[in-house]
């Protein structure tokens, strides 16, 4: 399984590579550690409902690198992601089980009450068959609480370590216990990051906001307005440089720091093989800025028609 991971090169790029070279060189974690998530109450501080702290502090660890955190926008950390995790390997310790969130409105579309924080009760066959799917052989339980274990003992402090060092040992690990772990760790984290916040993750609504969605709308709803011509916002363009010479420096810079060049650099291509890479990707600049010209045209007119309305 190829764990996402946006943090390497395009986000820390070689600083982030560079910091995990010298963790693994034995400085002090300390040492290296970057910003992370403050606690913003003391949730973070609840007893675990299934998981012992020590197991929950790790998975937290695990779950801060599936959705890090980016330029202000909270990552899993911040929406609880771990604590939903716990809560739903619980699940079956309250009754009903917190399984399916009722519905079909809530409190943020408007409604008097939020339908969503009363839990549906199971039939005969949903509860034998979540039970299994949870607290069975090889279920949720037994995956998360062996491969926390696992990776624990295989990287001791893994929730203190930097991000870029935890990355490396999420993508590195040959551990089978991990491997199944990040399995269904990845999938959970995004369910929850991104799902209802009666789950337990996705705090605040930050999941969505930090998208761009407003959440559910029911009973208000949409409009036939908003149905028919929603308001649309131009993403912004990049910004080009002015004159040819420095559009050349740009696009060898932006490629210098792309995957594939560090690939060549890796496989040990001499200057001359890597000048001629450069060549091939600058013989494309007459095309690309004929492309930028065409897409400015077209926000352009978008923003007219939106200013018009």
């Amino acid at each position: 399984m190829d764990l996402p991971d946006p943090s390497f090169p395009s986000r820390r790029g070689l600083l982030g590579g560079g910091v995990a070279v010298l963790a693994l060189a034995g400085l002090p974690p300390a040492a290296l550690a970057l910003p992370s998530e403050p606690a913003d109450d003391g949730a973070d501080r609840q007893r675990p409902s299934f998981l012992s702290p020590g197991e929950l502090g790790t998975l937290r660890g695990v779950v801060d690198r599936i959705v890090p955190a980016d330029d202000g926008t909270p990552g899993a950390l911040a929406t609880r992601c771990a604590e939903a995790i716990d809560t739903l390997l619980a699940a079956f310790d309250t009754d009903p089980p917190r399984i399916y969130a009722g519905g079909p409105f809530s409190d943020r579309g408007g409604a008097r009450r939020n339908d969503f924080a009363r839990f549906l009760p199971l039939d005969r066959y949903e509860s034998r068959a979540w039970r299994r799917r949870i607290e069975g052989p090889g279920g949720f339980r037994e995956v998360y609480r062996r491969g926390l274990r696992a990776l624990a003992a295989t990287t001791p402090g893994f929730a203190a370590l930097p991000g870029p060092v935890r990355d490396l040992a999420l993508r590195g690990t040959q551990d089978a216990a991990v491997r199944r772990l990040l399995d269904l760790a990845v999938t959970h984290t995004l369910e929850l990051h991104f799902g209802a916040p009666e789950y337990g993750g996705n705090r605040a609504t930050a999941g969505w906001r930090g998208i761009g969605f407003d959440g559910d709308r029911q009973p208000r709803g949409y409009t036939r307005r908003e149905v028919e011509r929603p308001r649309t916002r131009p993403l912004p363009l990049l910004a080009l440089p002015s004159t040819p010479a420095m559009l050349g420096a740009a696009a060898a810079l932006t490629w210098a720091g792309s995957d594939d060049a560090l690939g060549h650099l890796a496989g040990g291509a001499d200057h001359g093989a890597l000048t001629a890479l450069v060549g091939e990707r600058l013989a494309a600049l007459p095309q690309l800025t004929d492309l930028h010209a065409r897409a400015d045209a077209i926000v352009a007119r978008v923003r007219g028609e939106e200013e018009a309305r």
